[in-house]
């Protein structure tokens, strides 16, 4: 627990106000990792639940946060917590839920045909629609139209962006709830339940969606940023380039998953290496910025025992990670 306190510390104190009087600015970053993502919901849990420790009025991570970003599953948790602003609790069962009914098999394991024409057809190994009929219920839950835009225009709104990936060209994609008027060209009609589907859409979990009126197709951006701390940095400083900042990073596990079924072998070398890469960029990250480690305004929190046995699409052992919820908060920064 160590960290979480020294992070709650100076969460009043110099480091996260400019002499100014400004308050420094939160940014919250979160790694894809399939059903792995309840990991980073308990460190979450445990930071807030520090936080708020003491206070009359506890916040939820919408109130705490200026910018929340994610890629894959780390993308659904930005758009429930920072968009459709649910509470920890609400997220929590909202993401087991999701858990248990996207990672469906589309075809049932003695299917051997079926299979094999998946396979060879490089179609989803699981069914999108019980992923987008949870996503549009939740938003009908959270009091909005079921294809409210991604777009957030309520005063105060806690900022968030998911990334994808454009299929035509495997380039990566933002989809943002705000307007950053650095970028040229960027898609401002995404719905809400649109981005959750790109964002997650790994190739080898769920077909490319498509969106938009020129037919674009997007999958998940998990190939070039499944840890989006590069880019939450970056678009922060693009915002509000004059304001000092804290960056949290939340990983969903180190050691990597069993491997992913495909068609092509590149393609499964390819994915099984994410999980590595994506610690690998926030050693990365926190070598290249150790002026803000330092100055404590750069964590990094993650799971470094236990979960690499925990494969990305294994929602039946999710309980395992609620069991071993102890080990969490004994993270290294």
């Amino acid at each position: 627990m160590a960290q979480i306190f020294l992070l709650n510390s100076h969460r009043h104190g110099n480091h996260y106000t400019r002499k100014n009087g400004s308050r420094a600015l939160k940014l919250l970053s979160l790694d894809g990792g399939g059903v792995r993502g309840l990991s980073s919901l308990m460190i979450l849990r445990a930071l807030m639940t520090s936080w708020n420790r003491g206070r009359a009025s506890p916040t939820e991570p919408w109130q705490e946060f200026d910018l929340i970003a994610g890629t894959s599953t780390g993308g659904l948790l930005a758009i429930m917590l920072g968009r459709l602003r649910m509470s920890m609790a609400e997220c929590e069962k909202a993401y087991v839920q999701l858990a248990e009914a996207i990672f469906t098999p589309r075809r049932h394991q003695i299917n051997i045909p079926g299979k094999a024409i998946d396979f060879l057809k490089v179609n989803g190994k699981f069914d999108e629609q019980p992923l987008e009929e949870i996503l549009k219920q939740k938003i009908k839950d959270a009091g909005l139209e079921v294809d409210a835009l991604l777009e957030d225009l309520r005063p105060g709104s806690c900022k968030v962006f998911v990334c994808a990936t454009q299929v035509f060209d495997n380039s990566p994609t933002l989809l943002r709830s705000y307007e950053n008027t650095k970028v040229f060209g960027d898609i401002t009609d995404v719905k809400i339940w649109e981005a959750g589907r790109a964002t997650s859409a790994a190739s080898s979990f769920f077909d490319p969606i498509t969106i938009g009126p020129m037919g674009e197709k997007y999958a998940d951006g998990a190939l070039h940023y499944n840890n989006p701390i590069e880019l939450v940095l970056q678009e922060s400083i693009e915002l509000w380039p004059d304001r000092d900042r804290v960056l949290i990073s939340i990983g969903t596990g180190s050691a990597p998953g069993q491997a992913i079924d495909g068609n092509l072998k590149a393609l499964v070398s390819q994915l099984v290496r994410i999980a590595t890469e994506t610690e690998e960029t926030a050693r990365a990250f926190l070598r290249s910025h150790e002026d803000m480690v330092r100055a404590n305004k750069l964590f990094r929190f993650n799971v470094y025992h236990g979960l690499g046995e925990i494969g990305l699409d294994e929602s039946r052992r999710s309980h395992r990670l609620l069991r071993g919820q102890e080990r969490i908060f004994g993270i290294q920064k």
